[in-house]
């Protein structure tokens, strides 16, 4: 029987043993295949092959395969016998949180120096054996391509020779990174490593996992984010052949911990019923058969426009200060007409329209809780699973499976938390398929949202006050403040954000890509472009002159030296792109009648990015030409996959744009699928230029940092080209026929 490499290291694994090397251990030890421990992050295989151990949640942004090309580079192991594997995770193991989850883009942000450092570590102790062979300095050794090379005589050892060696020696905790000059890896345009396997339908998700007497479940739920069950009718549903039976599930608790309040926005569950058959198919026509009664919600209707006007009939005591600073009031209250400018910005609800449906396995034994999900909050997973179960943590293990996406949806761990409660209440391995419309109506949205921004100047057009006033629905009332006015109103003593947040749940708050970066960034920036028409001057001009006013501290601010500093380094930074993109060919060369241009700023918590979009009108109405991304994250650790997040964070944005929203009618959300929420496809995709700025800065965040942008920059040109100045997403391009 033929084998494939991959399998031949596995098998091998398992009859022969390897060496693991742990982060957090202080010697190298020798472990079995079959008995890792999960604090290690390499292993090394007897065979000469290197298994990295991943427990970054991998959605399709290829973050698996930049972190093992940081991993391989660092120790020198040989990149075309290097093996990713996804260990089960549970809450034994010592590594950090950042390192097992997925938000805030902080894949390579949280894992670079880590795992370089690991790496570096065990490159040491492979040069320190090769040298009592050799009797040599370490100084005369280097490590490549799987092997301890000796300068003075082109000697070299592999790793799998070394192996006994290294058993039992003692392990650095800070031997020196390579240089940059000895890195070949980091840096290079390189494809996803399962790649093949993805378009070859080999890789596996969680939706292909099929463990024996496994059952499957397709769930109805409450239309509304409160109704209950009142009465369900199953009979004809379990008079389908193929259909087990049925189970109610309850509306599982969205705070169970109130020393952890900040997680309330990350639990619950939707009350539903359960049919559960003998295969998917099966479970969703049965469900079909079900005569369900939900009994009363607050929002009965609720629709879009109610919406808006109970964000904007938020009553006073319910503002809140986020941060402060002087006495805006005051200033606002003695501003001429002429030296106040105000406007308001609205973000509509948003869905995370991930490829890959929720779905997920749990099996229960009577002690122990296997779970197999694409999340990217596994361990997060495991406490809320723990909580409405019974079952005590250290008895549940979750399988971190690859997934088609996430966006923010997959942080929120409902779908698991119902596969865990079935696999209980049935003693079955069971799985979880939502539908397209299940993930369309029942997800995690980005909240409806108001972001009004009052400004005024004095005689040379410098901020004196600058008021932001966020007003949304139950939502991460912490995430409201506006942090650019720190860096465009540094130094103006008179600043103030504030949060109207009211206590509706219409649809379940969620992270959407970029989170609050998005509804701010849009509102600032386009708001910026307001003045600077109004006062008729350049819009990179006035973002230049109120950058260029250095950063200060003021009483009241609390803020220490450092953080003074941060604010000023990153108004260099912010400078440093409006100076590229000043200098821009494209931005400078002459428009055409039917053509417009706008630009938007911003830095996404240590990612400087400058967006540039290009549209025209036809009797079509507006077109989105060309969007060019300048974008600064730091040391690119791979330029294939930057590339490739900032291309998707731009199509996704622009979907927001231009194409529908989420919209609610009578207190439930009336999309269902692509047709009528959908992504922009290819032959709608514009011209999209990515500039990199390599700085020597660590790896900073992606996956996110481009979306802020997108939305203003198009407003921003759709006002340079028509004049009409949209404050509302999405943009409706019958406007303008």
């Amino acid at each position: 029987m033929e084998i494939s490499r991959r399998q031949f290291v596995k098998l091998s694994l398992v009859s022969g043993g390897g060496l693991l090397f742990a982060v957090t251990l202080p010697t190298c030890s020798q472990e079995t295949g079959a008995d890792h421990q999960f604090d290690a992050y390499f292993r090394l295989n007897m065979d000469g092959s290197i298994t990295y151990r991943d427990t970054k949640p991998e959605m399709g942004q290829g973050i698996s395969t930049g972190l093992a090309m940081v991993a391989c580079d660092e120790l020198g192991a040989d990149w075309q016998r290097l093996i990713i594997e996804r260990p089960p995770l549970n809450t034994e193991m010592p590594i950090e949180h950042s390192l097992e989850s997925s938000a805030g883009s902080n894949g390579m942000l949280a894992a670079y120096l880590p795992l370089r450092q690991a790496a570096a570590n065990v490159r040491h102790v492979f040069i320190e054996c090769a040298c009592d062979i050799w009797r040599c300095s370490p100084e005369d050794c280097f490590v490549s391509q799987g092997k301890v090379h000796r300068l003075a005589t082109s000697q070299a050892i592999a790793f799998s020779a070394l192996f006994r060696g290294v058993i039992g020696r003692p392990l650095p905790t800070n031997a020196a990174f390579k240089s940059d000059k000895d890195l070949t890896l980091i840096g290079a345009p390189v494809s996803i490593l399962e790649n093949q396997d993805i378009v070859t339908g080999q890789q596996e998700y969680a939706i292909d996992v099929a463990l024996e007497g496994m059952v499957h479940a397709s769930i109805e739920r409450s239309p509304t984010t409160d109704a209950r069950l009142v009465s369900v009718d199953d009979q004809l549903c379990r008079e389908l052949n193929g259909v087990l039976e049925t189970i109610v599930l309850p509306a599982f608790p969205y705070k169970t911990d109130e020393s952890n309040q900040w997680q309330e926005k990350y639990r619950g569950t939707k009350s539903g019923v359960a049919v559960i058959a003998v295969s998917t198919w099966h479970a969703l026509q049965g469900r079909r058969l079900l005569k369900t009664a939900w009994g009363e919600s607050r929002y009965t209707g609720q629709d879009d426009q109610s919406i808006k006007d109970a964000l904007l009939s938020i009553p006073q005591e319910r503002i809140r200060d986020v941060v402060s600073s002087g006495d805006v009031d005051k200033e606002i209250a003695k501003a001429t007409p002429t030296s106040l400018f105000e406007s308001q910005y609205f973000n509509p609800y948003q869905e995370n329209a991930h490829i890959e449906p929720l779905s997920a396995v749990a099996k229960y034994d009577g002690k122990t809780l296997s779970l197999w999900a694409g999340s990217q909050s596994p361990t997060l997973a495991l406490y809320y699973v723990a909580e409405v179960t019974g079952v005590a943590v250290s008895n549940i293990k979750i399988h971190s499976m690859r997934s088609g996406g996430g966006f923010g949806r997959r942080y929120f761990f409902d779908f698991i938390a119902e596969a865990a409660y079935l696999a209980i209440q049935i003693r079955k391995p069971v799985k979880v398929t939502w539908r397209r419309e299940d993930c369309m109506r029942h997800g995690r949205y980005h909240l409806a949202r108001f972001d009004q921004h009052r400004l005024v100047l004095d005689a040379k057009n410098n901020p004196v006050a600058w008021d932001c006033l966020t007003r949304s629905g139950n939502n991460y009332g912490w995430l409201a403040r506006n942090n650019m006015l720190d860096y465009y109103a540094g130094a103006t003593i008179h600043r103030r954000c504030r949060h109207a947040e009211s206590d509706s749940l219409v649809l379940l708050p969620g992270s959407w890509r970029s989170v609050d970066a998005h509804p701010q960034g849009l509102a600032r920036e386009c708001f910026i472009d307001e003045v600077a028409d109004k006062l008729g001057v350049d819009p990179i001009a006035i973002r230049r002159q109120w950058l260029s006013q250095q950063a200060a501290h003021f009483q009241g601010e609390k803020l220490k030296p450092e953080a003074v500093r941060k604010r000023n380094e990153v108004q260099a930074g912010l400078l440093a792109m409006l100076n590229l993109a000043s200098d821009n060919q494209e931005w400078n060369r002459t428009m055409q009648p039917n053509q417009g241009k706008g630009l938007s700023l911003s830095y996404f918590y240590g990612t400087y990015v400058c967006q540039m979009a290009f549209v025209s009108q036809s009797n079509k109405g507006i077109k989105v030409d060309k969007v060019v991304c300048l974008f600064d994250c730091g040391k690119v650790v791979n330029p294939q996959l930057v590339h490739a997040q900032i291309e998707g964070s731009i199509i996704w944005a622009l979907s927001a744009v231009l194409n529908p929203a989420i919209s609610v009618q009578n207190g439930a959300v009336v999309q269902s699928n692509f047709h009528d929420y959908p992504v922009l496809r290819l032959a709608e995709t514009p011209v999209i230029d990515i500039q990199l700025v390599n700085s020597h800065r660590p790896p900073n965040r992606v996956g996110e940092a481009a979306v802020p942008d997108t939305a203003p920059a198009v407003l921003n040109a759709v006002f340079n080209l028509t004049g009409i100045r949209v404050r509302q997403l999405p943009l409706s391009a019958t406007v303008f026929n």
